[in-house]
Parts: structure tokens; C-alpha cells; sequence
């Protein structure tokens, strides 16, 4: 596989930065946030995962592997408390319920569900993410404001270098495919469902953020476009449910040397 480099980064967000990060697009500016929110819940959860599944693992390069997924997943979820920070600056007062209900969904899921398990969740969210990226990269991140582009472009591309870990590490140790499907697919339904329920909280905070971008009539046009680019993302997801998936078999997509050069470069540290 591609080499997984463990960047430090140190991302700044600007203070009055407007919760429409993504010009023009309210819905998914709103999505784009509550996935961020979502992060530094989730990636602490798959490290732990990880780590408890460590001594199972015979193979060197697999350890090592686990260990550069842990470090890259443990900066990201970093930089976006900061980014979330900023945004929870300008009010919505519900968050900190939202994000405490599903602190605790990630903790009873460490406490109580066997290892299997837990495998096999963080399995379905990295294929999703996998799928996540190669969308992304192909789409580009255009309107996206600068700051939250390198945060999103940054993280995905690391999400694309460690893909085959989690996959990996699910066949070493555990090795059930309907098993993995099934726990897969509650994963993507219970953090999708998360993020699609604050986005919607987002929107309807401010009543008048809809009628800035063009009342339902905008709403309506803005849902066209939002249907294409799921029916761009559906061929890469549908494809992670069969037996036969590995991510093994996923090219690097044009451009990711490119990403790769610039956050070398702007790393604190790569190791």
C-alpha cells in the first residue's frame, strides 16, 4: 500500500468565520459542520479500538501500520475541536447536549461491545470515508473557505493513505464478512444519522439563513445538485458492502501527490 505519514499540523480558523463555509451552499456548509463536530468523538473511540486490538496482531508491518493510523487520526480530531470551538462560539446552544449524547454513545460502545464489534464499526466508517475521499478529491473542494479546505482536504487525504488499516486489522482478527456488513452498516447509519440531525439543528437556528440564499425555491435547486453528487458518491460506497471489497484494490486518485507535497510542507512535523 501507499505510505501513511504521520503530519502535525497547526490550522487556524479565523474568529468571525461564517457558518456558510461553503459558498453559496447552506445545506451542505451545515453537513460539512456537523461532520466535523461528529470527529473528535469518533477518532478517539477508533484508537482506542485499535489499541485493544494491538495484541492480537502478529504481523509487524500491520503494528506499524495501527500505530501511523492511530497518530494521523489522533491529529485530526485535534484540529477540528479547534475548528468546532470556533463555531460554537457563535451560539447554537444545543450542541453541547448533541455532542454529549454522542460522547457517550462512543464510550458505552468501548465499555460494552466486544472487540468484534467495535472492529467492525470503525471498518464501516473508514470505508465510508474512504468512498468520502475519493468523491472529494474528484469533485475538489471549490467555494469551500481556505481554512476548512486544508482541514478537509488535509484529513481526507490521510483518511485515503490509511485506508487498508482498519480493513486490515478486522481480517487479522476477526475475519467475518456478513458480521462486518452488518455492524457496517449500523456504523454508517449511526454516525450519518448524526450528522444529518445537527445539520438540520444548524439550519434552523437562524431562521433567516434560507431566505439569504434564495427561499425554497433555492432550497429546491440546491437539492438537484446535492442528488448528483450522491449519485457520484453511490458507485464508490456500493461497492464496500460486497465480500469480494478490499481496500487494497483503490488507487491513489489523480492529484493526491500533489495534496500529499503541500501538507508535507506545511506540516509542524511529518515522521
Amino acid at each position: 500500500m501507499d505510505s501513511i505519514t504521520v503530519r502535525q499540523m497547526d490550522l487556524a480558523f479565523p474568529d468571525d468565520i461564517d457558518p456558510v463555509v461553503i459558498e453559496g451552499r447552506p445545506e451542505e456548509s451545515c453537513f460539512s459542520i456537523a461532520f466535523s463536530l461528529l470527529l473528535p468523538y469518533l477518532e478517539p473511540y477508533l484508537i482506542r479500538t485499535m489499541k485493544e486490538a494491538r495484541p492480537r496482531i502478529r504481523d509487524p508491518r500491520l503494528q506499524e501500520d495501527l500505530a501511523r493510523f492511530n497518530a494521523q487520526e489522533g491529529h485530526h480530531f485535534r484540529q477540528h475541536a479547534k475548528f468546532n470551538a470556533v463555531i460554537r462560539s457563535r451560539g447554537f446552544p444545543e450542541l453541547a447536549a448533541r455532542e454529549a449524547a454522542l460522547d457517550a454513545d462512543y464510550h458505552r460502545f468501548s465499555r460494552e461491545k466486544p472487540l468484534r464489534w467495535n472492529l467492525a464499526y470503525a471498518e464501516g466508517f473508514e470505508a465510508f470515508t474512504t468512498a468520502m475521499a475519493r468523491d472529494s478529491f474528484e469533485a475538489g473542494f471549490d467555494g469551500m473557505h481556505p481554512a476548512l479546505r486544508d482541514l478537509f482536504a488535509w484529513h481526507l487525504m490521510e483518511e485515503f493513505e490509511h485506508r487498508t488499516v482498519a480493513f486490515d486489522v478486522y481480517e487479522h482478527v476477526v475475519g467475518d464478512y456478513p458480521y462486518r456488513l452488518r455492524v457496517g452498516l449500523y456504523a454508517q447509519w449511526h454516525m450519518l444519522g448524526f450528522c444529518m440531525r445537527t445539520s438540520r439543528y444548524l439550519l434552523e437556528s437562524d431562521p433567516t439563513l434560507l431566505e439569504r440564499y434564495g427561499g425554497a425555491a433555492g432550497r429546491r435547486r440546491r437539492s438537484w445538485q446535492q442528488l448528483r453528487r450522491l449519485a457520484r458518491l453511490l458507485p464508490k460506497v456500493l461497492p464496500t458492502y460486497l465480500p469480494g471489497y478490499t481496500p487494497h484494490a483503490i488507487e491513489m486518485p489523480e492529484g493526491m501527490q500533489a495534496l500529499q507535497d503541500r501538507y508535507d510542507a506545511l506540516a509542524v512535523r511529518t515522521s
